[in-house]
């Protein structure tokens, strides 16, 4: 099944959400663009002395009922945002931010530590949801908190020991003694309430039922820690002999009784929930059929036109929720929601956004196990969907935020007042990452088979010969159109391979357009004392900052800079982190004075003092240099207008071929 494209609700994403072939240049530049207006910087909604994050940032309009969504965190949507940095970790920093989200849960749990021995001694009745150990609690200050809360979840404990058994596995996170402690006490827990067959609340604490979402990830914590203790031999969990094996075998015989299924319970049944998704990706809890076969369900059955619901007849954020029940906290008795259930319609439950991000990552994840070409293609399809989710200008808590998700109010879907949402920012994050794994690779493998034309080993082919073999394989294939497409990649009349592939899919074969300057009548950079250097700065940024339409950006001074003073202290982690994976950052001893400035997509920059006053620098679009050279001749035309206007102008200084403009390049 193919879903469809939704309404794209932020603007500057709309050319990208289409149905066409991403490649990964598209990719790179919807990534910068999500980095840019912090779409994806959960950081900076950090509870206050931890790690941890509310699980939601709410606008205003939520700030409603009793609780406050600036201080608690949960355990299962910080567990989702520490396994998206592991998953995604390519320079050790993201580890080590999962490994503190992870620690920080730890803590809390050690410090509550009595709630799991007291009901194991028979001490506590595991039916009182505020006796069972608490899966949402103050961020801030890792203590409990009074409100009432089903905290009857245990997928959420799942999701702790298998992640903090996989950061330890995979040498992130060395295990302590507190915490292997910690590990048995929760084994041997959820041995005592018999989690296989415990009605509880689930990953979306509503009405209790045994379901394959919540013994999932219990499961797939036993057997992560059975990964574990088979590392490293010697280890041992202090739990009693049998539990660990105890888990996973009850867990696994219930699960194959009621999957594909979500609950088969008399009176509770309910056949498909978004849930299970999850125990395909990132727990692989279950085997290739079963997963294609949950998937299909969700296809079927939940997909919508905008995301996909939780589950049929789901009540919460249905449609004009706000006007029928007046707040947004949730309700827990089954009574409770047995009457809101009243209220929904089929058709008008609300549609959520961290689901199409993870189907991205489970068709990638079998796109790159299998190479069907099919599972790339949904893998691209519900990227793109993920990406409509975000909002836009007409969003009242903002635009560029990732939502919980969308509601009907009256007969428009509207963005819900959960925005951002942790947990769609993680999914979202994983998306991205998996997507340009599976470009890289596709990429790769179009290549070799495009190399098996190349009978001669030469690397190269005529036009009109490839034509021919295209078109004998694909009798469909338009001849001129391929022509024509060809023709772009040839050198009079003969294409090379490796430009093809590259400029179709990555751009590879393209190289930055440059040009240096320095202003008229200064000295050169070199000569000039720090006092001058600022003044360039202040020349240069305040033509730049009245540029428009395509070059119109943002100045981001080098860190630790106090020279440009809108920006005092330099720019931020976030955004030297983008500008280098964009390769437009640089280096210097000395930061004040300098600085990158850049367009919205991060394919036009100015860097300012960093080899001479003003470097003009445009990335140009797959296998197209020339392009790149008409671009930097326009942006060099348009800066130099810009400094006209304040007295100012600029002196072109060691031109590179790969900066000729467009007229030269012939």
């Amino acid at each position: 099944m193919s879903a469809v494209l939704p309404k794209v609700h932020q603007p500057a994403l709309a050319p990208f959400v289409k149905d066409e072939f991403l490649t990964r240049e598209g990719l790179e530049k919807i990534r910068g663009m999500l980095e840019r207006n912090r779409a994806l910087n959960w950081a900076s909604g950090q509870a206050k002395g931890s790690s941890l994050c509310p699980s939601l940032g709410v606008s205003q309009a939520a700030n409603t009922g009793s609780v406050d969504f600036n201080k608690h965190v949960w355990v299962r949507d910080n567990m989702f945002m520490a396994m998206a940095l592991h998953a995604t970790d390519i320079d050790g920093d993201s580890s080590a931010q999962a490994a503190a989200i992870v620690g920080d849960v730890a803590t809390f749990f050690l410090k509550t530590a009595a709630r799991l021995d007291d009901i194991i001694a028979g001490h506590a009745d595991p039916r009182d949801a505020m006796l069972r150990p608490h899966v949402r609690f103050n961020g801030e200050t890792l203590e409990e908190d009074d409100e009432f809360w089903n905290h009857k979840q245990n997928d959420a404990l799942g999701y702790f020991i298998w992640l903090r058994c996989r950061l330890c596995v995979d040498g992130k996170m060395p295990m302590t003694g507190n915490h292997l402690r910690l590990l048995g006490l929760m084994v041997e827990y959820l041995m005592k309430i018999e989690y296989w067959r415990d009605e509880d609340a689930g990953p979306w604490e509503e009405e209790e039922r045994i379901g394959a979402s919540s013994i999932g990830p219990v499961l797939a914590a036993a057997q992560e820690l059975r990964k574990l203790l088979n590392k490293y031999p010697g280890m041992m969990v202090p739990c009693q002999d049998g539990t660990l094996e105890a888990i996973e075998q009850k867990g696994a015989e219930t699960l194959k009784e009621i999957l594909p299924n979500e609950c088969i319970q008399d009176g509770r049944q309910r056949e498909t929930d978004a849930a299970l998704l999850f125990l395909v990706y990132p727990l692989r809890v279950v085997d290739k059929d079963m997963g294609r076969a949950i998937v299909k369900a969700v296809e079927e059955q939940l997909v919508g036109s905008v995301g996909v619901r939780r589950f049929n007849g789901d009540s919460y954020w249905c449609k004009d929720f706000k006007r029928k029940f007046g707040r947004t906290t949730k309700v827990f008795t089954a009574e409770a929601i047995n009457d809101r259930n009243a209220y929904v319609s089929a058709g008008e439950e609300a549609q959520w956004c961290l689901f199409d991000s993870l189907l991205s990552c489970i068709y990638g994840l079998w796109y790159q196990e299998e190479r069907d070409v099919a599972d790339l293609l949904q893998q691209q399809q519900y990227l793109l969907r993920s990406l409509a989710q975000v909002t836009g200008p007409d969003c009242p808590a903002g635009p560029w935020l990732c939502p919980e998700c969308y509601s009907l109010s009256k007969d428009t879907w509207i963005a819900s007042d959960v925005s951002p949402h942790l947990w769609t920012q993680a999914n979202l994050h994983l998306a991205l990452f998996s997507m340009d794994k599976s470009l890289e690779m596709s990429h790769g493998e179009v290549k070799s088979e495009f190399k098996k034309f190349d009978t001669g080993n030469i690397g190269k082919i005529a036009v009109e010969d490839l034509v021919a073999v295209l078109t004998k394989l694909n009798p469909e294939l338009p001849a001129k159109d391929v022509s024509e497409l060809l023709e772009d990649f040839a050198h009079e009349g003969v294409v090379s391979f490796d430009k093809l592939i590259d400029g179709l899919f990555s751009g590879e074969m393209t190289a930055p357009a440059r040009a240096a300057f320095n202003l008229r009548g200064l000295r050169p950079l070199g000569e000039m004392s720090p006092d001058e250097i600022r003044e360039v700065e202040r020349v240069i940024t305040e033509a730049l900052l009245g540029l428009h339409g395509e070059f119109q950006g943002e100045y981001f001074p080098l860190p630790s800079s106090d020279s440009f003073p809108a920006c005092m202290g330099g720019m931020s982690d976030q955004d030297q982190k983008t500008l280098c994976k964009s390769g437009l950052m640089f280096d210097s001893a000395e930061s004040s004075g300098r600085g990158i400035f850049a367009n919205g997509t991060f394919d036009v920059a100015v860097l300012v003092n960093s080899s001479s006053h003003v470097e003009l620098v445009v990335r140009p679009p797959l296998g197209d240099n020339l392009t790149g050279a008409a671009r930097l001749w326009s942006l060099e035309k348009v800066v130099r207008d810009s400094l006209r206007l304040s007295g100012h102008d600029i002196v072109k200084i060691d031109l590179r071929p790969s900066e000729t403009r467009p007229e030269e390049a012939n």
